[in-house]
């Protein structure tokens, strides 16, 4: 309750216009909610029209790699722009789109509003007058949308890591592989080789129970691993996404145990989950991106697996290729957020 009234104050404070726009974020309250989710404003008119059916179809897209079975980008609540109140403007991510009969737009509006009722919160507002322009709008620009909550939620994940990083993987990390990489304080480096690396972070959370995975309620365990390994640069070829998962599968096999004495963690090739990559510039590194699924190999009875996301980053100072590959086990949960955790982390590398 005294947190609520410290929150009501400090909105009232601001929104009056009794503090500096310099000391604005000092009286701010922080945002809250889960990540991925996302407070949709809107008039129950515009929902129930094209442009509401386009939102919600927009937001259920599934996000970018291999999963199991389809999960949407971001989850999503609807409330009318009547309904904010002091409570629920404190989510972390806001999208209000809106139509303003009155007003003489010569263009969609989009607006990008980061801090606006809560530190650390995204605020995103599009209006126009006319619905067959906002429509349009978009259709043609959704992608723009989504990027901004997913940087965000991205960035957001990446503070938290640096408030309170591993300094022994970090140091590791730099010795080993050349790199700087943030990852959460929790994680246990299980093998340090000198060309090879795993760090393991697990956690239980609580399940109230899931239909998509028909998991009964309890607490279960996850576990997020991050794997490195490297090796001397050649020629052009080895950054091919073929060669650069046949060399993936030899390091698992001979490096990522499984439980099964003889198993070990494979990659999946099936063709409807079979990994996908690309390659793109890494903070001014030459790079490659595989999403897929991996699976435990060698042994009839070995099972499980789950979605990985991996980075190949050229170090052209030592001529070599560093690899960190990110994977998930959480077989009752859902993936979505775990992956995004794991992008956050690969996305903090830096070659030094």
């Amino acid at each position: 309750m005294r947190k609520s009234l410290i929150a009501i104050l400090a909105l009232i404070l601001v929104s009056c216009g009794s503090v500096s726009p310099e000391d604005r974020e000092k009286y701010l309250p922080e945002s809250n909610g889960k990540h991925g989710d996302i407070l949709l404003l809107i008039e129950d008119n515009l929902y129930n029209s094209d442009i509401g059916q386009l939102i919600d179809s927009n937001i259920n897209i599934h996000p970018e790699g291999v999963y199991l079975r389809p999960e949407p980008m971001f989850s999503y609540f609807h409330k009318r722009p009547s309904e904010l109140n002091h409570m629920n403007q404190l989510n972390r991510n806001i999208l209000k789109v809106t139509i303003e009969a009155d007003s003489n737009f010569k263009e969609t509006q989009f607006r990008i509003l980061p801090n606006y009722f809560a530190k650390h919160q995204l605020f995103i507002l599009i209006k126009d007058n006319d619905e067959d322009r906002l429509y349009d709008f978009l259709s043609n620009n959704w992608d723009k949308v989504a990027n901004e909550f997913n940087d965000h939620e991205l960035n957001e994940y990446m503070r938290y890591y640096r408030s309170d990083p591993n300094d022994v993987v970090r140091e590791m990390a730099e010795k080993n592989f050349g790199i700087d990489i943030i990852l959460p304080s929790e994680s246990k480096l299980r093998s340090d080789k000198k060309e090879f690396a795993w760090v393991m972070r697990e956690r239980s959370h609580r399940l109230t129970g899931n239909d998509a995975t028909n998991a009964q309620g309890g607490v279960f365990w996850i576990q997020q691993g991050i794997l490195f390994w490297t090796e001397k640069y050649d020629s052009a070829a080895q950054m091919n996404i073929e060669n650069l998962l046949q060399k993936r599968d030899t390091v698992l096999k001979y490096n990522v145990e499984g439980k099964v004495p003889g198993s070990y963690m494979a990659t999946e090739y099936d063709p409807y989950y079979a990994p996908k990559g690309r390659k793109f510039n890494h903070k001014g590194s030459k790079a490659v991106e595989i999403r897929g699924l991996w699976k435990h190999a060698g042994h009839r009875g070995a099972f499980g697996g789950g979605p990985f996301v991996q980075y190949t980053i050229l170090n052209e100072k030592t001529n070599e290729m560093v690899t960190v590959c990110g994977y998930i086990y959480g077989p009752k949960f859902d993936k979505r957020e775990y992956i995004r955790e794991v992008d956050a982390m690969l996305q903090s590398i830096e070659v030094l």
